[in-house]
């Protein structure tokens, strides 16, 4: 239904107060999903493997790779599918921009398309023109976007006092990052080295105990080290060291809520061979120690 100019500039005036329904995250096995439609909005955050979105009014499917975001809105049918047998990892957060969305034992994010409530569909947020402010897919997104995402998961998980507000926060950081990503004009790879490069990437994920030095890597797209770092930081927003510390981490926290395993076998799964060097690189990522980071996530 297409706004009036009135309607769509009473909407450009109204305030982001955005609420989270659901953030987690999914190691998805191959899957072909059911068309569907959302209440609210998602975004989800394609950790490895790959992800393809068929839209009804899109000629040809969207694939998602590694770095890559699917933005997805109230109201538009979709399908989502996994396509390969060694699945996906990904991070997804439901969410509104106003506020105006309330999860309940009755009511879901999944519309039940036998009984739809047209009045709980949220707004989308418009330019002044009466467009939308978001597409459907973002590539290799920043880390710092990716940052937020994750802050938003912990905190909606761990619900600890104030959680909510941190979490309003982290969304306005991201939907405004990402805003300014979309108006500034970027390089991008050749396609040769883009697919490389998540190729890369999807390896990495896999084999976070390896030591991965720049030599290597930069051997993986057949470049010098110093263009091969050039090209990851035009990709990422941050060097190829960087983003492999970034993914040790989340994979170590993941561990931390989600597994039994000793402290010392993450650490070696991630790369460290010392529970002494483990301890002292996560304490300074996290502010707390591994041990301290599992007591906060098992009092939930």
């Amino acid at each position: 239904m297409a706004l009036s100019s009135s309607d769509s500039s009473k909407q450009g005036n109204m305030t982001w107060i955005p609420s989270i329904h659901w953030a987690q995250f999914q190691d998805s096995a191959y899957y072909q999903g059911n068309e569907r439609r959302l209440y609210d909005f998602e975004v989800m955050y394609v950790i490895s493997g790959e992800m393809i979105v068929h839209f009804i009014d899109e000629p040809e499917s969207i694939r998602y790779f590694p770095g890559d975001l699917l933005f997805l809105s109230a109201r538009e049918r979709h399908r989502i599918e996994i396509p390969t047998a060694g699945g996906a990892q990904l991070l997804g957060v439901h969410f509104d921009f106003y506020d105006e969305f309330e999860l309940t034992s009755e009511i879901h994010m999944v519309v039940d398309e036998s009984r739809v409530q047209e009045a709980l569909f949220c707004q989308q947020p418009l330019d002044p023109g009466g467009e939308r402010l978001f597409t459907r897919k973002y590539s290799s997104l920043s880390v710092a976007i990716v940052k937020s995402m994750e802050l938003i998961c912990e905190e909606f998980t761990m619900a600890r006092a104030g959680y909510e507000l941190v979490c309003r926060g982290a969304m306005l950081q991201m939907l405004a990052s990402i805003l300014r990503l979309q108006s500034a004009p970027r390089r991008t790879a050749s396609a040769t080295y883009l697919t490389a490069l998540r190729e890369l990437v999807d390896e990495l994920s896999g084999s976070l105990h390896l030591t991965w030095p720049n030599t290597v890597m930069a051997e993986r797209l057949n470049v010098s080290e110093d263009h091969f770092i050039r090209l990851f930081k035009e990709q990422f927003g941050v060097t190829p060291n960087q983003y492999v510390q970034h993914l040790r981490h989340q994979e170590a926290k993941r561990c931390l809520r989600e597994t039994d395993m000793k402290i010392e076998a993450i650490g070696m799964r991630i790369g460290y061979d010392s529970l002494h060097h483990f301890s002292h690189v996560f304490k300074r990522w996290q502010g707390v120690s591994p041990r301290e980071y599992r007591k906060l996530c098992s009092i939930l």
